[in-house]
C-alpha cells in the first residue's frame, strides 16, 4: 500500500475540545476514525476518546495483518463503543438525559478498496478525480434531522446551513437509544483519491459551498490544503465555531477502476447488516469484552492532555 496521511483539530470557540481523530495501520490495512463528542452531555469528550479507543483496539487485535469482513469489523467494533459507553456511564452513575454521546465515522482500507460506517453527522468525503481541475465530490448522508427535512424537500440546502436544528442528530454513540450505524459496500479507489473525515465543525459553517472546499484536498499536499480548508471554516463561523478536525487519506497506488459513481452529491450507503451483498453477522458481545474495554480506556483517558486550550 502507497499513500500518505495529515490530519488537524483545533478548539474553535469552544472551551475544550471533544473532538477526537486516529488512524492505526498493518502492512495490509488502514483504519482511519473521527469522532465528535456531542455538546449538552457531560463528557462528551470521553465518549469520543472511548470511541476512537475501542475501534483502535479492535483493529490491533483483528488485523493481523489483514482484516476477515471490514464491514463485518466496522459494524461490530462501533456496536462495541456505544456499549462500552454506555457502561461507563452507568458504572459512574450519570443520568441517562446527560449521558455521554459522541458521532462517529470509521473507514478501512485494504486491498485498495475503502468500506466505511457512521453514526451520526461526522461525514467521509470522497475527492475522486486525478485532475485538479475536474475533481468530483460525494459525501456520506447525515443522520440528523436537518437532512431528513431536506430529503423531503421542506428547506433548501441554503436554509439547512443556518437551521436551528442542525445540529441535532437521531444516532449517535451512547445513551439509551440503539445506534442507527450504516456500512458503505466497498468501493475501489484510483490513484489519487481522498477520502477525507470530518466533524461538522469542519463542515458545516460553508454549507452547500462545503464541498467545493473539500476539492482543494485533491489538488495539493495534504498538510497544506487542510491547514487552509480549517482556516477558511473557522473564519465563516467565527467567534462560535465548533470544534474542527479533519483526517485525510490520499491514495497513491493506482487501482484498476472506479468502485462508485461520484457524480452524485452524497454516498448510497447501505444500512447496518448488509455490505457488498453480504450479510454482517452481528457477532454477540460478551460483558467481559465490554470490562476490559473499559478498563483500557481509564487508563488512556487518565494519560490523556487537557485540550483546554489550543
Amino acid at each position: 500500500m502507497k499513500y500518505s496521511i495529515a490530519q488537524e483539530s483545533r478548539i474553535g470557540g469552544r472551551e475544550i475540545n471533544q473532538d477526537r481523530a486516529g488512524s492505526i495501520s498493518t502492512t495490509e490495512a488502514v483504519l482511519l476514525m473521527v469522532a465528535d463528542g456531542m455538546g449538552g452531555h457531560m463528557q462528551g469528550e470521553v465518549a469520543a476518546q472511548i470511541a476512537i479507543d475501542t475501534l483502535t483496539e479492535q483493529f490491533r487485535r483483528l488485523a493481523t495483518p489483514r482484516l476477515q469482513n471490514p464491514a463485518a469489523f466496522l459494524s461490530v467494533a462501533m456496536r462495541m463503543a456505544h456499549q462500552t459507553i454506555v457502561r461507563y456511564a452507568d458504572e459512574c452513575r450519570i443520568p441517562a438525559h446527560a449521558a455521554p454521546r459522541t458521532t462517529c465515522i470509521a473507514c478501512v482500507i485494504q486491498d485498495g478498496t475503502a468500506c466505511w460506517a457512521h453514526a451520526g453527522d461526522s461525514r467521509l468525503y470522497l475527492v475522486h478525480g486525478s485532475d485538479h481541475n475536474s475533481h468530483r465530490v460525494a459525501h456520506t448522508r447525515d443522520h440528523s434531522i436537518v437532512q431528513r427535512m431536506l430529503d423531503e424537500g421542506q428547506i433548501t440546502q441554503e436554509e439547512a446551513a443556518s437551521h436551528p436544528l442542525r445540529h441535532r442528530v437521531f444516532s449517535c454513540l451512547g445513551g439509551d437509544a440503539t445506534p442507527q450505524i450504516e456500512v458503505s459496500p466497498p468501493v475501489v479507489l484510483m490513484d489519487g483519491d481522498v477520502v477525507a473525515l470530518c466533524t461538522d465543525g469542519a463542515w458545516a459553517p460553508m454549507g452547500p459551498e462545503a464541498a467545493k472546499l473539500v476539492a482543494s484536498l485533491g489538488g495539493a499536499p495534504l498538510n497544506t490544503t487542510i491547514p487552509d480548508l480549517l482556516d477558511t471554516a473557522e473564519q465563516v463561523a467565527g467567534d462560535g465555531a465548533d470544534n474542527l478536525t479533519i483526517i485525510a487519506l490520499r491514495w497513491e497506488a493506482p487501482a484498476i477502476a472506479a468502485g462508485i459513481d461520484v457524480d452524485q452529491d452524497t454516498i448510497t450507503i447501505t444500512v447496518v447488516g448488509q455490505a457488498a451483498d453480504q450479510r454482517v453477522e452481528e457477532v454477540p458481545i460478551s460483558d467481559a469484552e465490554i470490562e476490559r474495554a473499559i478498563a483500557d480506556i481509564r487508563q488512556r483517558i487518565s494519560r490523556t492532555p487537557s485540550n483546554r486550550t489550543p
